[in-house]
């Protein structure tokens, strides 16, 4: 049964989904903001051991949803996408809930695997929204769905920083998985997809799609820009509550400050992807990609320079601002260039190599701060955000 409302009808799918990515994306990152210190409550005392351990937890669940994204997306191509994303709530669920009940670190890694393996939300809400929406609001809708993410990205460590505060870093997990299923059932009740799949005989094999997708010009580019974007995200997470630990005096409240640092660039990214429909409009991608990959090194410079908390919290911001429109900028240029019979797999891919920066980010940021301290994270960072403004200045042409 599908409910009715006033609306028409690819803006009461966005709507939906939006609601739905900001709940997935908050469960899916709010952990961030305190998954080290739970690490430790699981018997590992040793710091350097609780770094490695937090990075590794970090990597797990996006290195096995960059393998089987393509599988999905696939699938979605073929079965639909609306039960692609139904199907990633409900694992979510079950994993969420499990790892509120696990008693050693071991057993957390193996539920951030399996999240991994029957993951890749995001690609299938963007195969999803792209699919429902009509081909001339598709960069509107890449602005508006990239705030769902960032700000799910945002509110999620702050609602589970302030949870674990309150009332230990268990029960995030449950509250995570109630909102996650209140988004199954508002997906299941709202989203029209008119979907019509495949005959049979007409379905090549999935590492042929895959190989098509690839050739198509320009796609190897972007895939690289995705994989710089999402590693410049996500190397300072699994450090940047200890960081925050390492500056703040009040060890009472270091998941919810974490938590505030991580949502101050989400609420600035959210409202830069507002505007990214209209920046489109009047710059080209490249343009937009190029400025905000220069704005972002300077400004994660500015962090490794931090000496306070508010400091590091206003430069966060900052860079919000950034990364913002580099995303739905990015998002926008692939949706563009792929058919849109085969957007499920394409997604499936380029949230690949977005998954591989996930993998890559946390691991490179464990390792890097063990060997040279915290503020080499945000200098490397930096580099990176360089090395994509000047990737794009001489690969990407759109």
């Amino acid at each position: 049964m599908i409910l009715k409302t006033p609306f028409p009808e690819w803006k009461r799918n966005l709507a939906v989904l939006w609601l739905a990515q900001v709940m997935g994306m908050g469960a899916i990152s709010g952990v961030f903001s305190f998954l080290p210190l739970y690490v430790a409550e699981l018997g590992v005392e040793d710091p350097a051991d609780v770094k490695i351990w937090s990075g590794v937890l970090m990597a797990a669940a996006p290195l096995f949803a960059g393998i089987f994204g393509p599988y999905w997306g696939a699938m979605g191509d073929r079965k639909g996408r609306k039960l692609m994303v139904e199907r990633v709530m409900f694992m979510l669920i079950l994993v969420l809930i499990g790892m509120a009940m696990v008693t050693n670190v071991y057993q957390l890694v193996g539920l951030r695997i399996v999240q991994g393996i029957f993951g890749g939300f995001t690609a299938a809400a963007l195969a999803l929204v792209t699919s429902v929406t009509p081909p001339e609001e598709v960069g509107f809708t890449m602005g508006i769905f990239q705030t769902a993410m960032v700000a799910g990205g945002a509110v999620g460590p702050f609602v589970g920083g302030w949870v674990a505060d309150h009332f230990g870093y268990r029960m995030p997990f449950v509250v995570f998985g109630v909102l996650c299923f209140i988004s199954l059932v508002t997906v299941r009740l709202l989203i029209v997809e008119n979907f019509t799949p495949q005959q049979q005989g007409a379905k090549p094999s999935i590492m042929k799609e895959i190989k098509t997708i690839v050739a198509i010009p320009g796609i190897t580019s972007m895939l690289l820009v995705l994989f710089l974007i999402q590693f410049a995200m996500q190397v300072l997470s699994p450090i940047l509550p200890l960081y925050v630990q390492s500056m703040v005096a009040d060890f009472a409240y270091v998941a919810t400050v974490s938590g505030m640092i991580i949502a101050a660039a989400g609420l600035t990214s959210s409202i830069s992807s507002v505007t990214m429909g209209r920046l489109g409009k009047r710059f080209s991608h490249y343009t937009i990609l190029v400025t905000a990959a220069l704005c972002g090194a300077v400004f994660f410079v500015l962090q490794a320079l931090s000496s306070t908390i508010w400091e590091l919290g206003i430069f966060r911001a900052l860079s919000g601002f950034a990364l913002g429109v580099m995303l739905p900028s990015a998002n926008t240029i692939i949706t563009r260039l792929i058919p849109p019979e085969k957007r499920g797999i394409a997604f499936g891919i380029t949230n690949g190599a977005s998954l591989l920066g996930t993998v890559i980010g946390p691991l490179s940021g464990s390792l890097i701060a063990v060997q040279f301290g915290f503020p080499a994270v945000f200098w490397i960072t930096a580099a990176v955000f360089f090395l994509n403004a000047a990737w794009v200045s001489f690969q990407v042409k759109v």
